[in-house]
């Protein structure tokens, strides 16, 4: 999550990407269970929507 932290924002798909593809083939789905997994790309959407509208980022 360092990119989230650093930019602010995250595209979802790069939670299907290294380190999560490092860590399992299935990425996110492979590291977390569906619920937990489903959970964290909301969050992420929310973080992406909530600093969009702050700083009226598209």
């Amino acid at each position: 999550m360092d990119h989230l932290t650093q930019n602010g924002v995250m595209d979802v798909g790069l939670l299907y990407e290294t380190p999560f593809m490092d860590l399992h083939y299935e990425g996110l789905d492979g590291v977390f269970g569906d619920t937990d997994a489903s959970e964290i790309v909301e969050l992420v959407q929310s973080f992406n929507e909530t600093v969009g509208a702050m700083f009226e980022i598209a």
